[in-house]
């Protein structure tokens, strides 16, 4: 048993528990949800507004805890003692939606956050994989060898990378987790496999089998070379023994402009003519890494009037 708090948000905690005592109903356990209505009913009578949201509050805690619906982020928490000993408080709040997931640190403060959707309550299971997963994103953060840095993904623009990113993470946080023993349900490499094909050139999406395999099983690459292989998917290639080789006018996937370094939506290969230019300029620029429209144009006009970009 971890002795850390867990503080749950008031409406969280009752969206939760009620989600739960009528999932119970439904499925053939009305008793729960009977003895809350009793309980709750009785709560009216009390004049004192203040006094009455409290009662409510406690009436919500006290069935949060007899549906032990805390277990699974306590036993997710117990898994990664150095987590567990180092957080003296846990604060669970509510997500509006999926890309408001996640797992914060704060070491200052010694407080661990997640936000997690009301929904995941339906599944034990599930959330204690969710969380196990999260949980390995946080460790890696507190790491100092991991070199993490704070606020990256606020960057404007940083959008695309970000995406990339994490779906790399993801993929060395599963391995890590099943190599200790504690796989995270639904982690699989053929589906990390999917979202690693997304980012690469679609002649070279066989790649992501050797991506995969390696940030599964092989060491943890640090944050900013994670951030670098997503920003530059052909170093990522080079990284497993591919060359990215595209043609001219290939889409790209989305990401900052090597050149101008804007965040581009329309990154592509550029033609023979203007990729010598750029080379001639850029020694370390190659071809595959593209050139978002406005550069490419830039070069273009700079060819049709037989001078300099």
């Amino acid at each position: 048993m971890i002795g850390t708090v867990f503080r749950i948000d008031s409406s969280l905690r009752e969206g939760v528990v009620w989600r739960t005592l009528n999932r119970l109903a439904v499925a053939g356990r009305p008793e729960p949800l009977e003895r809350h209505h009793e309980r709750a009913g009785a709560l009216y009578d009390i004049d004192d507004p203040g006094a009455r949201e409290v009662a409510f509050a406690r009436l919500a805690q006290m069935e949060f805890v007899a549906l032990d619906l805390l277990a699974p982020l306590e036993e997710a928490l117990a898994e990664r003692p150095a987590l567990a000993t180092r957080f003296g408080a846990v604060l669970v709040g509510e997500a509006l939606g999926r890309a408001q997931e996640g797992v914060t640190c704060d070491g200052e403060r010694n407080l661990l956050g997640f936000r997690v959707l009301p929904s995941r309550f339906d599944d034990g299971a599930a959330l204690h994989g969710w969380c196990r997963h999260a949980l390995g994103h946080a460790e890696d953060t507190l790491d100092p060898t991991f070199d993490f840095v704070p606020g990256w993904d606020a960057v404007p623009g940083a959008g695309g990378v970000a995406g990339r990113l994490h779906a790399l993470w993801d993929v060395s946080v599963d391995g890590r987790a099943h190599s200790a023993g504690n796989p995270v349900p639904g982690a699989d490499p053929r589906r990390h496999e999917a979202a690693i094909a997304a980012m690469l050139p679609p002649a070279h999406a066989p790649a992501a089998t050797a991506v995969v395999e390696r940030l599964w099983s092989g060491p943890r690459p640090t944050f900013r070379r994670l951030f670098d292989w997503a920003e530059h998917v052909e170093r990522l290639a080079d990284a497993v023994g591919y060359r990215i080789e595209v043609e001219a006018g290939s889409p790209l996937p989305p990401g900052r402009c090597p050149l101008c370094t804007f965040p581009s939506e329309d990154l592509r290969v550029p033609g023979r003519e203007p990729a010598a230019r750029v080379a001639a300029e850029y020694p370390d620029w190659r071809p595959a890494q593209g050139l978002c429209g406005r550069c490419t144009d830039r070069y273009l006009l700079a060819i049709s009037a037989g001078g300099r970009a």
